[in-house]
């Protein structure tokens, strides 16, 4: 992120400062994650492994999140935690920067 990326938008240096290092956060999980899945692994599957056996056990108390892990699995919406995230990211900053500049 270009250190001017921010300027202008009303946010405190503290607060530039914590957008950049949640934006590396979420670079840095995104790659621990594709690591550990290896060159020819699928991170979001491993990783919905996880839920995925605890729903096994316990899905009819989390009959939502449930539903969410099934519905993943059957579409073609998956391995797009780096977007999702990212996106989420940069629209939570907008919001801010919106409430800043009015």
């Amino acid at each position: 992120m270009k250190s001017q990326a921010l300027d202008g938008t009303g946010l405190s240096g503290a607060e530039r400062m914590d957008a950049a290092v949640l934006l590396v956060g979420h670079v840095r999980g995104i790659t621990q994650h594709a690591r550990a899945a290896g060159p020819a692994g699928n991170p979001e599957a491993q990783l919905g492994a996880i839920p995925g056996d605890l729903m096994q056990a316990h899905g009819e108390r989390f009959p939502a999140l449930a539903a969410a892990l099934a519905s993943a699995a059957q579409s073609d919406a998956q391995d797009q935690a780096w977007d999702f995230g990212l996106q989420r990211i940069l629209d939570g900053l907008a919001a801010l920067i919106n409430q800043r500049v009015r």
